[in-house]
């Protein structure tokens, strides 16, 4: 009589191994889902020491990458401060001249200005993606203003504000990329000989003087508008925020009556009205003449130091037609 025997074959390794293994990526994948992570803690650890916003976010080599650059940057830009006279002497036997050697290092210092922005934004976006999409916003007050103050964007990342952060970073690159330039030319400028090298230098030179006060502007306008939503707390797209503002004024009118709500609100278009009108009688009041006068000297000025560019805009000015 024939018997029917069931046999149950041993599971091979591998297929163990890889059970194993899933099981490992799944644990992996449930940890990392978990880990929350702060982008604005984050962008700051990078913005202050490159690379550290990517230790934060565990990637190690990107990290070392930027940390890299960073001991790089700052030293090769010391070495240029220091041994300036050698630099230029080594670069004067290879028959480039000095405008040609402050265009090369200058292009050297605005690629280390981009590097390490974009450290830091590499950071804030990766941090993002860790913590699902979520943006923790931080709850000291003040301290979205002292960074603003100190680059513009910053305290709009800390008030958990990424494309108002962004646009105003722009201001913060342009300045950080025209102020030193407009304070060495002075220096530098006598040594320079006549050519294409430093006709290029007038002009960024030019550019630069005349985005300097939209980028002051900015920047006041960046403090204002940090200080603002982190003191307001109103970090709301801007039509939710309107209609915030709505029912907040319907709510002053039943609690306080017309009186008591809408009182505080003339005043303040009273004092914006007043600060216009002042605006205006000053502008009036100003004698331009005089300021005209002194704009022509400085033209005459930067024309004896054979510059071109400002100068040839200044004599363009009315200077004779204006009044007092």
């Amino acid at each position: 009589m024939s018997q029917k025997v069931w046999v149950i074959d041993e599971i091979p390794e591998k297929q163990v191994s890889s059970t194993r293994i899933s099981q490992r990526d799944i644990s992996t994948i449930q940890q990392q889902s978990t880990r929350q992570s702060n982008p604005s803690l984050a962008y700051s650890l990078s913005f202050i020491i490159w690379g550290c916003g990517q230790f934060y976010n565990k990637q190690w080599r990107l990290g070392i990458l930027f940390l890299l650059f960073m001991i790089n940057f700052y030293f090769f830009m010391s070495i240029v401060v220091m041994k300036w006279e050698y630099i230029k002497s080594s670069f004067d036997s290879m028959y480039v001249d000095c405008s040609g050697t402050l265009l090369i290092f200058g292009f050297f210092y605005l690629s280390g200005l981009i590097v390490w922005h974009f450290n830091a934004w590499e950071a804030y976006c990766n941090s993002i993606k860790i913590s699902a999409g979520s943006l923790k916003r931080i709850k000291m007050t003040l301290l979205p203003v002292v960074c603003s103050l100190l680059m513009p964007g910053w305290g709009q990342l800390l008030n958990g504000q990424t494309k108002k952060g962004i646009f105003f970073q722009l201001f913060a690159l342009a300045g950080l990329a025209t102020l030193p330039f407009i304070l060495i030319i002075f220096l530098v400028w006598p040594t320079l000989e006549a050519s294409r090298s430093r006709l290029i230098i007038e002009w960024v030179f030019s550019i630069s003087i005349i985005l300097s006060p939209f980028i002051l502007m900015m920047w006041i306008v960046n403090i204002f508008d940090a200080a603002r939503v982190s003191i307001n707390n109103k970090k709301m797209p801007l039509p939710i925020r309107i209609k915030y503002a709505i029912k907040k004024f319907r709510y002053h009118i039943q609690i306080y009556g017309w009186k008591n709500a809408v009182l505080p609100l003339i005043k303040r278009t009273a004092l914006v009205i007043l600060l216009l009108i002042f605006c205006v009688i000053t502008y009036h009041s100003v004698p331009k003449k005089f300021y005209m006068q002194q704009l022509q000297n400085l033209g005459n000025r930067m024309s004896e130091k054979e510059m071109t560019i400002i100068p040839g805009i200044i004599k363009k000015l009315p200077v004779e037609s204006a009044g007092d």
